[in-house]
This record gives structure tokens, sequence and C-alpha cells, in this order.
């Protein structure tokens, strides 16, 4: 997306032995895949400015801050699909399709991004990231449930046209519900069918617009005999003035900020050319510090610079949408609304997590006094073993957290790891058992 120049990063736990995980990363071939050597987890980088998921795009023309054309997204899910058909026909299935786990790569040329005013675009690549088939060992190969939550995922991003839902979106959203309700193995090849149709029909692939053209649905679907009527709406052909000089603004407040530390106080300079920003009070010396704890503000960092974004988009759509405020009075609140957003998750929810962090050696503790109830096996409760379980669960819960609930977020996170845990005890257990048993013998 067009101005902004952060990480995405993402983590998933593994669970499998690395030859049933090689056929998925060999077929994904992902690029943004930053450890290589398949060990404990997969960690992954997406650069905003080359890649964003389905659920960014969705959110942000919610926000009324990302606008495409709807032939364009025909075009999105026509790739998506295909992605998906292909997976299939490699005899693999995903298990947890769903628009945060999909990942659009656009090709790397000028001005192929994403802003407030459509362009031509080029897809270079789609992923699908955290296969379910991955981290659980109880999963087994599901091609209908993939078909499902792909159609889902469509549903929702057709949807993000929510005050222009035209005739053709409607009849699109009611034929994919249709094919979602009776769905056999093998009907990814029938929606795929059905959307690479429907663009022949009535996609102009030049400009990547809906063409304003009458179709008939029987071609598509025997069951519609109603005309249709279809078109791009005005609003997304004809740009304001406004909106054309915002997207300049936008994009340099958004190279601007996305540049300065989040543990500062962000102040705007008064410079509506530049949006120059300076940073004042600090609001934790990450230099007090140990490398573990750093780990653990790093992983919240990138929590907040997701939660920025958000931020940005929900703001700047407001004042699109408005002829109520100058430009430089809305960076001015959108700054203010990140130094107060950026020092409460510092200064309570970083704080609470880095104290859980340091009283991990609980979780041991439980587990010990469960063991010993039965057995006093001169088992070794290894306190560092804990703390690095916890940081790795950290990284995984972290893709979707907003901090609205720190408390469940904790909890679960010391749920997974006393699980793990007694999963890795349970094991040094039965060797002390068999050992015991074979010197008996």
């Amino acid at each position: 997306m067009k101005g902004w120049n952060n990480f995405y990063k993402v983590s998933q736990r593994v669970k499998r032995q690395e030859n049933y995980i090689t056929d998925i990363t060999n077929f994904e071939n992902n690029n943004y895949l930053i450890n290589q050597k398949i060990d404990e987890y997969l960690d992954y980088e997406f650069p905003q400015n080359e890649c964003f998921s389905l659920a960014q795009l969705i959110e942000s023309m919610k926000c009324n801050c990302i606008k495409i054309y709807k032939g364009q997204v025909l075009i999105i899910i026509l790739q998506v699909l295909k992605h998906l058909q292909q997976l299939h026909q490699k005899r693999l299935s995903h298990g947890r399709l769903k628009p945060q786990n999909i990942f659009i790569q656009l090709k790397n040329e000028k001005d192929n991004k994403l802003t407030i005013i459509q362009s031509f675009i080029t897809i270079q690549q789609i992923y699908f990231i955290n296969y379910r088939y991955i981290d659980d060992v109880e999963y087994e190969i599901n091609y209908s449930q993939d078909v499902y939550d792909i159609i889902d995922c469509c549903i929702e991003l057709i949807q993000a046209y929510s005050n222009t839902l035209c005739e053709l979106l409607l009849l699109i959203i009611n034929n994919l519900n249709q094919y979602k309700n009776n769905i056999v193995e093998g009907d990814i090849y029938k929606v795929l069918e059905f959307i690479d149709l429907l663009i022949k029909e009535c996609v102009d692939q030049e400009n990547q617009k809906v063409k304003k053209t009458k179709i008939y649905p029987s071609k598509l679907n025997e069951q519609t005999t109603s005309t249709i009527q279809c078109q791009e709406g005005e609003e997304y052909n004809m740009i304001s003035k406004r909106w054309r000089i915002s997207t300049i603004f936008i994009t340099k407040f958004l190279d601007v900020i996305c540049s300065q530390s989040v543990d500062c106080e962000l102040g705007l300079q008064n410079d509506s050319i530049e949006n120059r920003i300076d940073q004042y009070v600090q609001y934790i010396d990450t230099n007090l510090l140990i490398q573990e704890e750093l780990q653990i503000y790093q992983i919240v960092e990138s929590i907040i610079r997701q939660q920025m974004m958000k931020i940005i988009w929900k703001n700047y759509g407001e004042f699109l949408e408005s002829w109520q405020q100058e430009h430089d009075s809305k960076c001015e609140e959108i700054v203010k609304i990140i130094n107060k957003r950026n020092k409460y998750i510092l200064n309570n929810h970083l704080i609470f997590i880095l104290n859980e962090y340091n009283n991990v050696k609980k979780i041991n503790d439980e587990i010990q006094e469960d063991i010993e109830k039965n057995y006093k096996f001169n088992i070794v409760y290894d306190e560092q073993k804990a703390k690095d379980q916890f940081i790795l669960e950290l990284k995984v819960q972290a893709q979707n957290q907003d901090f609205n609930n720190i408390q469940a977020f904790i909890d679960n996170i010391k749920t997974q790891v006393k699980q793990e845990l007694q999963e890795y005890y349970n094991q040094i257990l039965e060797l002390e058992i068999l050992t015991l048993i074979h010197d008996l013998i």
C-alpha cells in the first residue's frame, strides 16, 4: 500500500515433522518466509509497500482510504481462487482460509500501488499462510472446507462495497452463497469458472473496470433468468479535486509517520507541505530492557504499528468523506490519537506483558506440582524453557491482537504455554518411567 513502509510480521508454530511441511513451503515459495530452516515456528515479514493481506484491503476499503474498481475486486478474487485450485491439485488443503491468512503481492512497478485514486494494478503473487496442517497434528485434508472458507472471503471482499452493492455484486454474492450451501469435492472449479466467465462478460480488462452493459445471467447460472445491469459507480470514476490533492498529503504523511519511533510522543510541525514530525517525551526507555524483554517490546511495537495504520485509515477515510475539516487539522488530530494510544499501550499493556513474562516460572511450578502428586523423579523444570515458549506464543498470537482485551490475550498465551510445557515434561516423564521399568527388569 502506497506510503506505508513498515513490515507486517507473522509467526506460526510448527507441530509436524519437516518432511510433512516441505510440500507446503515448496508450493507457496514465499519470498517473505525469513527462516528457511524449519524449526519450532515459521516467521514471515511482509513489507507493506509490496504486500497486503486481504483483511487489510477489506478494512481500508470500508474506511474509504483505498479505492479500487469493482472489476479489480473480481480480478483479485479470480487470482485467489486460482491459487486455491493449484493447492488442491497438489493434493493439499489449507484448513484455515480467512482474509488475514491471504496475502497479495503487487508487481514491483512504479505507481502499481493501492491508493484513494483507482489505477491499473498487476498482481505478482498470491500467498496463503497459517496452514492448519502445519500446527495441528489432528488436521486431515479437507478440500470442501477450503472452498466454503474461500467463498466467505470472497463475499467479505465484495461487501466492502457496502454502500454500492449494485445488481451485479448482489448477483455474485447470491451465486457464491448457492455454491457454498451445496459444496461437494471439486466445487472450486465451478466457482472459479463462474468468476472467470463473469470477468469475460462484464469487465474491460484493459482498464480493469466493469463495463457499462447488460448481461444475461443465464449464461452464468441457468437458475437466473433476469437481465442484470453492469457498470462502475460514478463515485469510483470521478474523484474530487479534494481527494486528488489529499492523496499526495496522505502519502507524505505516511512516509513520515511510519519512520518514527513508537516509544516517543510525536509532534506535528506547522508545515502543511512536508508534514515534518518531531519526537518529544519518551514513554519508555528501551535501553533499560534486557535482550528478552527487548524481544517482547519489538513484538508489541509491531502490533502498535498495525494499530497506527488502522487509525490513519479510519480518520483519513472520514476526512475524505467530509468537507468540514482542513488537512492540517486532521493531521494534528491523527497524531494526538496515535500519541494517546501508543502511550497507553506502552505504559499499561507492555508493562503487564513484561510482568507476566517474568512470572512465567509459576506455570512450571503448577506443572511440577501436578506431576509430583504421583511421581518423584528428578526432573529439571527449566524456567528459560518457559520464557522461550512465552515469547514464541506471544509472536504467534500477535498477528490478530488489537489489545481490546489484554487479559484475555495474556490468558490465552499462558494457556498455550502451559499446554506446550506439559507436552514437553510428559515426554520426559515417560522416558523416566521407561528407564525405571528397564532398571527393575
